[in-house]
Parts: structure tokens; C-alpha cells; sequence
């Protein structure tokens, strides 16, 4: 992303400003659970009153999800990241590369399903759910590997979700879990895009 292409998302959505300040003070502690902990406090007085959203933001894409990068500090390498789900639209099962991470809901209702690895029969994973939860907007969490394996659903049929990311490093690359039969899934690597 440009710089100027940066400067205007900024200005059309100061909230960006609030979280650049809330992660650099976080990244000090160099503990990732401090870090997520942090985070997860100050998002919760920073999304409070998010406003009306940047009609940009609210884009959505029924070939599938819309990330955009927002942010990656220079400094720290961490990575900020907006997701627009269209009405309905979900991600398959998928870690997060190793590294941490702190979801906000800004928009509309997403709902996650936590999976637990039971074990390994070959080319495939044996996966379990372990915690079903509804996020409405306000609502943030934690993800510290080797508890963030999970799959996200926009739980509207009519109205698009957005959400916000903050993960330690720039994700290029995540395992996504493709169901096979019972709860046998196959691990694939997969290649992010963001526009």
C-alpha cells in the first residue's frame, strides 16, 4: 500500500490511529500474552464508540472474504488487518501461523468455533470443536498459538460484518483445514491476500 493510499484510510477512519498507539505501547512488554492481554484492554475503550464505519470498509465480496492490510509497523512487524464478511460468508478451519493475534468485531455479528487437534491419521488431522461462541460488535479476543484454531462465520443472511485483526507478524501464510469425512480434516497451506 502507498503511503497517500495509507494516509487516506487513516484519516477516513481515525480508529486505525488509536490502535497503532494501544499495539507499539503493547509490543514494549516483548511477552506475547502480555501483549494480547494489553491489547485486548485498551481495544476495549478504543472500539467502544467506533462510530459509524468508512463506507470502504463496509465492501464486501460474495467471491469471498475482503482483507484489507491497514497497517504493518516498520518498527515492530506486527500487522493490522480489516475483514469484511458479505451476509453469511464464513472461513474455513485455519491457525494463525504462529504467532498471536487480538480479533475485534466492529460490524455486525460473527460467530467462532474453536477446534482442538484429537490427533493425526496420516495425511489427515482428527479435529474436535471445543467452544462455540457468538461475537457481537464490541466483542474482542485473544489468540495465543498453540489455542487458535478456529473457523469465523458472518451470522447475518442480509448484512455484511467487519472486523478488526492485530497479529505479531504479517500473516503470508496459514493451515486451513479442509473437511474430509467425520472429523477427519486435511491441513493445506494457504497464501493471504490483501487489497
Amino acid at each position: 500500500m502507498t503511503q497517500s493510499a495509507e494516509a487516506a484510510r487513516r484519516e477516513s477512519f481515525p480508529l486505525l490511529d488509536d490502535v497503532i498507539v494501544l499495539a507499539d505501547i503493547a509490543m514494549s512488554s516483548n511477552h506475547p500474552q502480555r501483549i494480547v492481554s494489553a491489547l485486548v484492554e485498551g481495544l476495549r475503550g478504543a472500539i467502544a464508540d467506533v462510530g459509524v464505519l468508512p463506507p470502504w470498509l463496509l465492501e464486501s465480496d460474495a467471491g469471498g472474504l475482503v482483507r484489507r492490510e491497514l497497517y504493518r509497523s516498520p518498527e515492530f512487524d506486527y500487522q493490522v488487518l480489516a475483514i469484511t464478511w458479505a451476509p453469511g460468508q464464513g472461513s474455513t478451519v485455519h491457525d494463525h501461523a504462529d504467532t498471536w493475534g487480538v480479533e475485534a468485531v466492529l460490524h455486525g455479528q460473527l460467530e467462532v468455533v474453536d477446534y482442538r487437534i484429537a490427533g493425526r491419521h496420516k495425511a489427515l488431522t482428527e479435529l474436535h470443536p471445543a467452544d462455540h461462541r457468538p461475537l457481537p460488535a464490541g466483542t474482542i479476543l485473544g489468540l495465543l498459538p498453540p489455542h487458535d484454531l478456529h473457523s469465523c462465520r458472518n451470522v447475518n443472511a442480509r448484512a455484511v460484518a467487519v472486523s478488526l485483526h492485530i497479529y505479531g507478524k504479517r500473516l503470508k501464510d496459514v493451515t486451513c483445514y479442509t473437511h474430509v469425512e467425520d472429523a477427519l480434516y486435511r491441513a493445506e497451506r494457504v497464501r493471504l491476500t490483501s487489497v
